[in-house]
């Protein structure tokens, strides 16, 4: 278990140098910070959750998500990338994976999802938790 997450982590360190390595105008990277305003995840079932996107450009795009205690992210996919990590960082999460048993995600420790894979979450705990959501395209 521990060699995947330091393969996870190590994929996720090489993807970013390649992604910063390749030229490319910067009016076509989006970037952001912990001060990027956050947008609340509209849709039926989705209750307080917002994002903010850290950066975006056609190899890789980073979020940063905050989960108010109580806070769902209904089932979905994401289609248009090759993987995508999901990574707590202030509090522990429940992961809910269509078709499997619901994992619960300690902070800073990445889990790993290919494309299309159904998934959504919930804070189940008392604190707001934030996250980084990572996609590699």
């Amino acid at each position: 278990m521990r060699i995947r997450g330091r393969t996870i982590l190590l994929t996720l360190c090489c993807a970013a140098l390649v992604a910063q390595a390749r030229p490319q105008s910067q009016s076509a990277v989006v970037t952001g910070n912990h001060d990027t305003p956050l947008r609340p995840v509209v849709g039926a079932g989705n209750s307080g959750v917002s994002n903010a996107v850290l950066r975006d450009q056609p190899e890789v795009r980073a979020l940063r998500v905050a989960v108010e205690p109580g806070g769902t992210r209904v089932i979905h996919a994401h289609n248009d990338v090759k993987f995508h990590l999901f990574i707590p960082i202030s509090g522990t999460m429940q992961l809910d994976l269509e078709g499997a048993q619901p994992v619960t995600v300690a902070p800073w420790h990445p889990y790993y999802m290919t494309a299309g894979t159904r998934h959504g979450f919930r804070n189940v705990g008392a604190s707001p938790v934030e996250i980084m959501e990572v996609f590699i395209r």
